[in-house]
């Protein structure tokens, strides 16, 4: 069976959670005998990868954009202006590559892919898939960035709305967005649940890093968004701590946000800059040596709505490492772990509580073990993109036959 990915950017060349997940279902759906191609849409996001050759058997990757969004200025104004510019040109392409006849085109929640497939798609006789994983108007809650940003926002949820009800099948990362989600689709649209997933060969035999990070060390990837991934809330963990664990350090690695200014100046008002390190993005090939080799991994998610219906890719990362990790009880978490078992949890937004479960893991390092052994299991048991692949396999089968 052939199914065609759309997908604005190259996961094989990014670096996030989000990026290697798509790789794990890619590569489990291909071994399941499918064949995929990933139609690029938007450019590249780095300089000659659209020369990298994908080492997957059954993938292969097609540029329908050589837009570049790496290069200064001609860069900024491809992101900005890419609609314009681009998208019809793109549509072209995608129209011939449509010829060979595909059984699947698998869309990404994105709008100019979304875009696409309200143009670009007339004909096609198979099924149109998409995978969720959070809710569609999340861009709401962003009240920093600039305005072109946030009417961009408002735009891509108008598409999205536009589209969600012709699409044939879903796969959705929580329950909770399933009955959300439901309430949009087509009466004869099908679901299925697929949990984060995560591919657990990335994190087996970690080579220990001496040389890199100051240990021991807690880490935190992500980005650097208060509101998300409460990075405020973590910096005032870790003060609260600070002078028990004296040799201890906080890496916090990923992408910059607003926040970063706010966040640098707490940092300084609380006199750690010697022990809060930023180390910009890692790429897929150093985030493992990054966590693995932590004392403590951690996620002080607040309460909000995006993280009511979402689950975080890179708690499915952190728990694969065996390593313990420090986590709040936001959304569909508590389903899956339970504290002093399989993570060490807190409340969420509460920095006292979030400053507990980090001492209560690094207090007792036997105990600490043990937890992050469970996690481990919990992560193989429920996470593994080779299961989960294989699921999503049945399901595209069943609903194409």
């Amino acid at each position: 069976m052939k199914i065609l990915l759309l997908r604005n950017y190259n996961p094989f060349n990014e670096s996030s959670a989000s990026g290697n997940r798509f790789i794990g279902l890619i590569e489990g759906l291909c071994k399941e005998s499918f064949h995929v191609t990933i139609g690029i849409t938007g450019g590249l996001v780095r300089s000659n990868e659209h020369k990298n050759t994908v080492n997957v058997d059954n993938c292969s990757v097609v540029y329908l954009s050589k837009a570049n969004h790496y290069q200064g200025l001609i860069g900024r104004l491809n992101t900005y202006f890419f609609d314009r510019f681009h998208l019809s040109l793109v549509g072209l392409r995608l129209k011939r590559l449509m010829k060979q006849q595909y059984d699947i085109v698998w869309l990404t929640n994105n709008s100019n892919v979304l875009k696409l497939y309200r143009k670009g798609l007339n004909g096609f006789s198979g099924k149109t898939f998409i995978e969720l994983n959070e809710y569609n108007d999340i861009y709401k809650e962003e009240k920093q960035g600039n305005f072109l940003q946030r009417i961009k926002g408002k735009n891509g949820n108008m598409v999205f709305m536009d589209a969600v009800g012709k699409i044939d099948l879903f796969a959705v990362m929580t329950k909770t967005l399933i009955k959300y989600y439901q309430g949009m689709a087509k009466k004869d649209a099908r679901f299925m649940h697929l949990p984060m997933t995560v591919d657990l060969s990335r994190f087996t035999d970690i080579p220990v890093e001496d040389s890199l990070y100051q240990k021991p060390y807690i880490a935190f990837t992500g980005t650097m968004d208060n509101h998300k991934d409460g990075v405020d809330i973590l910096i005032k963990a870790f003060a609260k701590i600070a002078d028990k664990y004296k040799l201890l350090h906080l890496y916090l690695a990923g992408f910059w946000h607003y926040d970063v200014p706010v966040q640098d100046e707490l940092i300084a008002g609380i006199g750690l800059k010697d022990r809060i390190h930023r180390l910009g993005v890692l790429n897929r090939e150093q985030i493992p040596a990054f966590i693995g080799n932590a004392s403590l991994l951690v996620l002080s998610r607040p309460d909000s709505h995006q993280a009511q219906g979402g689950f975080p890719t890179k708690l499915g990362e952190y728990l694969a490492t065996g390593n313990p990790v420090c986590v709040t009880k936001v959304g569909e978490i508590p389903d899956y772990l339970e504290d002093n078992v399989s993570a060490f949890m807190a409340e969420p937004g509460d920095v006292n509580s979030f400053a507990d479960a980090m001492d209560r893991a690094l207090c007792d390092l036997d105990n600490a073990k043990q937890v992050g052994i469970k996690g481990r299991k919990m992560a193989e048991e429920h996470f593994s993109a080779e299961v989960q692949a294989k699921r999503l396999a049945e399901f595209l089968k069943k609903n194409i036959q």
